[in-house]
């Protein structure tokens, strides 16, 4: 259970190396230097992420970062406050990894 949220930190909280950017990432990088001002750039809730999670459908394949819909309803149910906060520093930083770019 410990190699899990290693594993999925090390997915979801890539180094933020700006030399490293595409047009994409400097694009992200633009648009979140921007005041947030909207209803829909509140961070998660915790209930928000779970509702998600849970609806993720069971025995399909792992996305990318090779986490299936399994392992995180499981990480989620041990550590939610920790996984949404993860989401929500994803969402303030505008920092997300470059291998879900073309999804």
């Amino acid at each position: 259970m410990t190699e899990t949220p290693r594993f999925m930190l090390e997915q979801l909280i890539p180094e933020d190396n700006v030399q490293d950017d595409t047009d994409h990432h400097k694009n992200v990088r633009k648009l979140t230097e921007q005041p947030i001002e909207t209803t829909d750039d509140k961070e998660f809730t915790k209930d928000e992420v779970r509702q998600i999670i849970e609806g993720l459908k069971p025995r399909k394949a792992p996305g990318p970062d090779g986490i299936t819909s399994e392992i995180l309803k499981l990480v989620f149910k041990s550590i939610p406050k920790n996984l949404t906060s993860i989401y929500n520093e994803r969402l303030r930083s505008g920092c997300f990894p470059k291998k879900l770019e073309n999804i």
